[in-house]
């Protein structure tokens, strides 16, 4: 388990003493911590950061992305949506994590060339911040719906633009319509820190690993060689837990499989 976190808001009314024992006891490497749970559900900080130095575990912050848009065409709505992404900046710091995945914006009607020039100045401000904080910024590959302005390799880079070079991406599985896209985004992105894992159902993303269309005793080894930091996903309230207990199952049936293939 030693490449895997999972997000903390499959477990997203537990404390982080719950949260942090439960990756710690099963072996995960770490956390990708949600700063919106955080904030929604008045963590401890100063005990997560205790528990991180006594359980060595790895943080990873996800920025605060629901209802934010830092190149909506709302001035106030971009000024506070880049309020909220520093705060998740200075909640890195603050924890001694190491890097913060960061959602694009979106466009607020259609394709706009003011809103990409919009977001490229966001981008510039939060990323001179979480520089100045000592905290990488990588960027996620989005889904394909409507709105989303970076879904593709493409129109990240096209974003970005010369910002390129000081940041880093996250592959999300579950946003892609095929394994190979998933592979192929990887490939494309100069510096991928991690991947998000989930399966999908159809339109409907980010289900347990075993559940979905993608079959994921083809896609492990395969990934197992780009030799990155996976993430699994998902989101469950109350105090079950059974997404989690689901996935690491399928995990630890999946590294079985290869041990047994690499005996062969």
């Amino acid at each position: 388990m030693d490449r895997f976190y999972f997000s903390s808001t499959l477990m997203w009314d537990a404390d982080v003493r719950t949260i942090t024992d439960m990756a710690y006891r099963n072996g995960f490497a770490g956390i990708e911590l949600w700063a919106q749970q955080a904030e929604s559900k008045n963590w401890d900080l100063g005990l997560l950061k205790r528990l991180k130095e006594e359980t060595g575990l790895d943080f990873l912050i996800h920025a605060k992305s629901w209802d934010l848009n830092y190149a909506s065409l709302n001035k106030r709505i971009r000024d506070a949506s880049l309020e909220e992404i520093r705060a998740s900046i200075d909640l890195a710091a603050d924890l001694g994590a190491r890097e913060v995945t960061v959602h694009p914006p979106r466009y607020t009607l259609n394709e706009c060339a003011a809103q990409r020039e919009l977001a490229y100045e966001s981008i510039h401000d939060f990323t001179d911040y979480a520089c100045s904080r000592g905290i990488e910024v990588s960027m996620e590959l989005m889904e394909h719906i409507p709105k989303e302005m970076a879904t593709s390799p493409g129109e990240m880079l096209s974003m970005v633009r010369d910002l390129d070079d000081r940041l880093s991406y996250t592959v999300d599985l579950a946003h892609c319509l095929s394994e190979r896209e998933f592979f192929r985004n990887i490939a494309a992105m100069k510096r991928v820190s991690k991947v998000h894992l989930t399966n999908k159902q159809g339109k409907k993303l980010h289900t347990p690993l075993a559940d979905g269309d993608f079959c994921f005793e083809e896609i492990y080894p395969e990934l197992l060689k780009w030799n990155l930091p996976m993430v699994i996903e998902g989101y469950e309230e109350g105090n079950l837990f059974h997404a989690l207990v689901k996935n690491k199952k399928t995990i630890q049936s999946l590294q079985n499989l290869k041990e047994k293939s690499d005996e062969k």
